[in-house]
């Protein structure tokens, strides 16, 4: 009996660590799946034309220095909850 329940622990052992994988996936490709889509967006246009690459580089730029602020200002809302 105790060798059934001893195999069942190790497996939820593996449960648990497969489910943790999965959710730090999950939460890098939220958070970095905008900017590799772009960052591809700007390769391929690379590989046509380099003043579009560029001007394409620029605008992931543009951009991402917006969603930064986007995102601390939601983090001070967050913060200040109370107030």
């Amino acid at each position: 009996m105790k060798q059934v329940i001893r195999k069942h622990a190790v497996m939820m052992e593996y449960v648990i660590i497969a489910v943790l994988i999965a959710a730090a996936v999950v939460v890098a490709v939220i958070m970095f799946g905008k900017n590799v889509s772009k960052e591809m967006n700007v390769a391929t246009q690379a590989m046509s034309d380099a003043k579009g690459a560029e001007t394409a580089q620029k605008a992931v730029e543009t951009g991402t220095t917006s969603d930064i602020k986007k995102a601390n200002e939601h983090e001070k809302s967050m913060h200040n909850y109370d107030k």
